[in-house]
């Protein structure tokens, strides 16, 4: 029985083994990958539909209020697609299929992306959290996207976004320096193939 014993490892031996596998360690960087991307979603999601809220109620539907020369709070329904625009008779059901395939499409990217860049994390993040905040206002009625945060550009042109359109843009910008990283890679892998096809 003693000779057993020796020869037998330890539970916390073989419990040590099996968290520093290579399995198991690519399974924590995808956790942490994953509630990163889900952190940053829902504080982009839940900041988008507070101050909806907080816009209802404080503005109500004729409420204006001028912060600057440039930029206003205003409340204004958006039933067309992107900035306002009506592209089709099915506009909002239109912009509802393609929001769910581009964060299907997200999801499928998401931890390629992570390991091309980690800053693709919070930038994707911040586009699903936008895309579902607008997401949630159609689908709550046929008021359609609440827009509040007035931005004058000249006399005669004025751009209306909420915050979910904030999350959007910036995740969007985030996401240039990953695209050049990901370039600069291809590069690199393409240069190094055509020094051994010549060797």
């Amino acid at each position: 029985m003693s000779s057993s014993r020796a020869i037998l490892p330890s539970a916390e031996t073989v419990m040590r083994i099996a968290l520093s596998s290579p399995v198991n360690a690519n399974m924590s960087r995808l956790c942490a990958v994953r509630s990163r991307f889900l952190l940053v979603a829902l504080m982009a999601l839940t900041v988008d539909l507070l101050s909806k809220q907080w816009t209802f109620v404080s503005l109500g539907e004729h409420g204006f209020v001028p912060l600057t020369d440039r930029l206003v709070l205003m409340l204004v329904f958006n039933t067309g697609g992107a900035g306002g625009v009506e592209l089709s008779p099915l506009g909002w059901q239109l912009s509802m299929v393609v929001t769910l395939f581009a964060m299907a499409l997200i999801m499928t990217v998401l931890r390629p992306m992570a390991s091309v860049d980690p800053r693709a994390v919070t930038a994707l993040g911040l586009v699903s959290g936008g895309a579902a905040g607008n997401l949630a206002s159609m689908v709550a009625g046929p008021a359609g996207v609440a827009d509040f945060i007035g931005m004058r550009l000249s006399r005669d042109i004025t751009i209306v976004a909420n915050v979910a359109d904030f999350a959007l843009w910036i995740g969007a910008l985030m996401l240039i320096p990953v695209g050049m990283t990901l370039v600069r890679m291809v590069r690199d892998e393409r240069a190094r193939h055509a020094v051994r096809s010549l060797a």
